[in-house]
Order: structure tokens, then sequence, then C-alpha cells
């Protein structure tokens, strides 16, 4: 994950193309990383089994690792194999830099100094992001200490990694009292918390969404292309309701919606986290407690 990070950070500042970047790219998605993919090709597990772990994620907010284990596929022992054979995401990308001559070590290594003090990341940042452990780099980019809010936008973020995109991008967070889109799907949870859970874009950035968790091409943002993103909201959604009722708290999940060229408007924060996506912005948001309407 850290190349993508590191990738797109060098693109902007001119140091590589992205005709460089996505060689790279295209060079590391060569070697298998998912775990189950590595377990297949290890014979420790059936593709059967693999497909059935990757399934239970979509209800139970869980690494493929654990559940492995939780089902007996898989002792502890094994599971730890498969990480260290998985290899350290940022040594795979320096190596793959190195090997298709984009870059030398030593500029790796300047650059890597640049892009620290660029993003104002403190050492441990940095050692979370060279980590690719998405539960160390989420906190980087929210505030892990909000009530609800962060634990619901990092649920999300690691949903969007199992079941839409591993190769995303997070930008920090912002808040807003209003927030205008193009396309918009949504979703409302009541009960003893009230939250709004949304993805927006500008344009069609929502394809990037849709396509992935519905394994369809869609040629334009249609119904049915705003079903499947809603599909998803409504699938992550439900392994937070559940999540919160572990600790007796009830919510409600309203049927998910959309909605085109409006905008949200609140009296109280709304939360906004960018993520690049396939080279286009999807906006995830996030409003607890607070009446918002949409203009």
């Amino acid at each position: 994950m850290f190349g993508h990070y590191m990738g797109h950070y060098l693109v902007k500042k001119g140091k590589i193309s992205q005709s460089s970047l996505d060689k790279i790219v295209k060079h590391q998605k060569s070697n298998p990383t998912k775990l189950g993919s590595i377990a297949v090709a290890e014979k420790l597990l059936t593709k059967k089994q693999a497909d059935e772990i990757n399934d239970l994620q979509k209800e139970l907010d869980q690494r493929f690792g654990d559940i492995a284990v939780a089902k007996g596929y898989l002792l502890t022992e094994e599971v730890n194999y498969l990480l260290n054979k998985q290899g350290n995401h940022f040594i795979n990308f320096v190596q793959a830099m190195s090997d298709n001559n984009v870059m030398t070590i030593e500029e790796i290594e300047q650059e890597l100094e640049e892009y620290q003090n660029d993003g104002g990341y403190s050492q441990d940042d940095m050692e979370a992001l060279k980590s690719g452990d998405i539960d160390r780099i989420i906190p980087l980019f929210i505030d892990p200490y909000v009530p609800y809010t962060s634990d619901c936008i990092s649920l999300t973020i690691r949903n969007i990694i199992r079941f839409i995109n591993n190769e995303i991008i997070l930008n920090p967070y912002y808040k807003t009292k209003e927030y205008s889109f193009g396309n918009l799907a949504f979703q409302h949870l009541k009960g003893h918390q009230n939250i709004f859970v949304g993805l927006g874009s500008k344009g069609n950035e929502l394809l990037s969404v849709a396509e992935p968790f519905a394994k369809e091409k869609f040629n334009t943002l249609d119904e049915d292309s705003f079903d499947a993103v809603c599909e998803f909201i409504n699938c992550s959604n439900g392994l937070y309701a559940s999540k919160l009722s572990e600790e007796d708290i009830h919510i409600d999940m309203l049927p998910p919606l959309f909605d085109r060229n409006k905008k949200l408007v609140s009296r109280e924060d709304i939360f906004v986290l960018p993520i690049l996506i396939n080279g286009g912005i999807v906006d995830l948001i996030v409003a607890l407690n607070c009446p918002i309407s949409i203009e």
C-alpha cells in the first residue's frame, strides 16, 4: 500500500512518470499478495475455502487469517507463515522500483526524506505507512478519538479495501457544514445513535465502487450502478450495526438512497474523507447525531 502513496507523490512532483508508476504497479501485481491467493498457492487452503472466507468478510469485520483460524482451516502458525510469505509492502515497492530502473535505492531514500518532511510525518507515522497495515494507516488521516464517527469511517475504509480496491490512497479528512455533489449514495442509521453515511463524487467516480462490488461493467452511472453502490453501503453499515449491537447500542438501517447534483446541509460538522480510487476521488461522508437536509 505504501507504494501507492509514495508513487502518487513522486508523480505529482514530476520525479517519475505515470507510465513508470503503472509499470511498477503491474510488476507488483504479477506476484500474488492477497493472503488467500498465497494460501491456495501453498496448498494450505482450497480455492473453495478461500472464497468462503472472502464471503464471510462481508458479514464479519475480521481479517482473513483470523477467520481462517476460527473456521479451523489454518493454524496460527500457518497464518504467520503466510504473512511472512506475503512480504513487506515497502520493501517490495523499493525492489520493484530498482528492478525496473525507475529509481536507485539511494534516490528512493532521498525522496523518502522529502516525502516525510512535506507530509509532516513522524518516524512512527512513516513506519505505519511502510507496514501496509491499514489499521495503523487510518489514524494518520482521521481523528481516531471522535466517538462512533471514527469507528464508522475506519470500518468503511477496511471494507473498501476488502471488497472494492486494495490500492486506494487516503487523503486527510475535513469538516464542513455544506457538501456539494454530482452523485451521492447514502444511508441513514437511526436509533441510540443517528448516523449518516454516504459515498459522493463530482462526476462518475462512483463507478469505481459499483463495478468491483457488482462484478459487472457499467457504461454510465445509472440506476443499476447506483444500486450496486447502495448495496455496498448497506453491506458495510450492516457490519457496523452488528458491531454496535455487541456494545448494546441498537440502530435501524433505513433503505439506502441516491441523488444527483445537490448539496448536503447541516448545522453540525459533516466529516468528509477523500479517497483516491482508480485515479478519481470518491468522498466518504459521515455525520453523527445531526439533522442533514439535501437541497
